[in-house]
């Protein structure tokens, strides 16, 4: 039999090699030039698959093949940004029994699995039961606006997987809102610049205070006198918003030393924004079918507010219990930062499918089958393309006890899991999708 691992291999890693991070708009999309090249690519390569392929112009592409009712597989071939500090090369590279690159697991990897399971069980003489809908979105990491232009142009599938998440399955995705928060500038900061993303902890942030401060350097802390000012500059380590215990917030540090040094509003700020369940804003919130909620200050700027004046501009991410509503979250950050200025960024409504539900039991099923575990389904923070159908899961790519590196340096895979992640989704697309 051929070895499609090794070609699925393959391709994945021409697809890592093409920046996708969002850029400025060109003629063939509207996220950039990477995009484009991204969707391209996945066109070409399910076309000579014998998938029927449309790119609907930069925004996404599909990969149909099979008749009937649509099953959708949806994920997304964006990425999040990367930095020079990586071991190995982000844009792709095999390091002993190891994958590295932007996107083998968030999210390019997982989808080019799916599409040569599916190519694989065609070859082996498979009929698809239903048609089988391939969606690559180009614009998941910052704002949706792939799957906005999907449901203007077409009908979303009304059950389907994102394999954009953690085995075994996930039934369950809180809340996710980003919220823009303006409060007053505190006294003495004339400068402020930290983080690029709510859904990314934040790895630096720097700031120019007024006067003259005095502390010792550190790792991750940087103090510079000169002309009068202060040039402090703070370094953590970025993890995804969902679960920012595994970062490490540079803003934290850089409010704990203004706080030492100064304290008032410095301890204030640092009191009611630095705790990643929220508890210090006053929304430590969590239900029985959830969990709790996380707290993520992912942006942190001096500029102006819409009013035209100067604030300090905060991007805070919330992932909230599924029995609670981002209206409810926003009164209650208004009250406690004390400040009307309180918006919805960007939201997605919660996600909650019974895990009775034949479509999780089917992909549990198969899971189980092929790790031979007796797992259970799961609830996440992370927000997927499964919130856009009216019944869909995540499922994978992480496994159980695997180290996350999404949305962090060093995104990777080891080739004995990839290899597994493979097989998970040859049997649960075999099982579910052919006959």
């Amino acid at each position: 039999m051929k070895d499609y691992f090794q070609e699925m291999v393959q391709k994945t890693m021409q697809l890592i090699a093409i920046d996708s991070v969002q850029s400025a708009p060109c003629p063939a999309s509207p996220f950039g030039e990477g995009v484009a090249k991204c969707l391209d690519l996945v066109c070409d390569t399910a076309s000579a698959m014998g998938m029927i392929t449309h790119n609907e112009g930069g925004y996404y592409c599909t990969c149909d093949v099979g008749e009937g009712e649509t099953f959708g597989i949806l994920g997304h071939i964006d990425v999040v940004p990367y930095d020079d500090d990586w071991s190995a090369n982000p844009l792709g590279e095999i390091k002993g029994d190891t994958i590295y690159g932007r996107g083998i697991l968030d999210d390019k990897g997982p989808m080019i699995c799916c599409l040569y399971a599916v190519h694989q069980l065609l070859e082996e003489g498979y009929k698809p039961k239903c048609k089988i809908r391939f969606i690559f979105g180009g614009n998941e990491e910052s704002g949706w606006k792939c799957i906005d232009k999907y449901n203007e142009v077409d009908v979303m599938p009304a059950r389907g997987f994102s394999p954009d998440g953690d085995f075994p399955v996930i039934n369950c995705e809180k809340g996710l809102v980003g919220y823009d928060i303006y409060l007053d500038v505190p006294k003495g900061m004339i400068a402020l610049d930290g983080g690029s993303r709510g859904n990314i902890v934040m790895s630096k942030c720097a700031c120019v205070m007024d006067g003259e401060l005095y502390g010792d350097n550190k790792e991750k802390l940087q103090v510079e006198i000169k002309d009068g000012k202060t040039y402090i500059t703070a370094y953590g380590k970025p993890a995804h918003a969902s679960t920012p215990w595994e970062g490490d917030n540079a803003f934290w540090k850089l409010l704990e030393f203004l706080s030492d040094n100064l304290g008032g509003e410095y301890t204030i700020l640092k009191e009611k924004l630095c705790h990643n369940d929220g508890s210090g804003a006053n929304v430590k919130l969590s239900d029985e079918k959830s969990g709790k909620l996380t707290f993520n200050v992912g942006v942190a700027k001096i500029e102006k507010a819409l009013d035209g004046e100067v604030k300090l501009h905060l991007i805070v991410d919330i992932r909230h219990p599924v029995t609670y509503t981002k209206e409810e979250i926003l009164k209650i950050l208004q009250k406690s930062l004390g400040t009307e200025q309180v918006s919805v960024r960007n939201f997605h409504d919660p996600l909650y499918i019974d895990k009775d539900n034949d479509l999780v039991q089917s992909l549990l099923k198969s899971y189980n089958d092929v790790t031979g575990e007796n797992a259970s389904p799961i609830t996440i923070g992370g927000g997927t393309y499964a919130r856009a159908l009216k019944c869909g899961v995540a499922f994978g790519p992480m496994f159980p006890g695997m180290e996350s590196t999404i949305h962090q340096k060093d995104e990777r895979v080891s080739i004995v899991d990839f290899k597994k992640m493979y097989d998970v989704y040859y049997t649960a697309i075999k099982q579910l999708l052919f006959k």
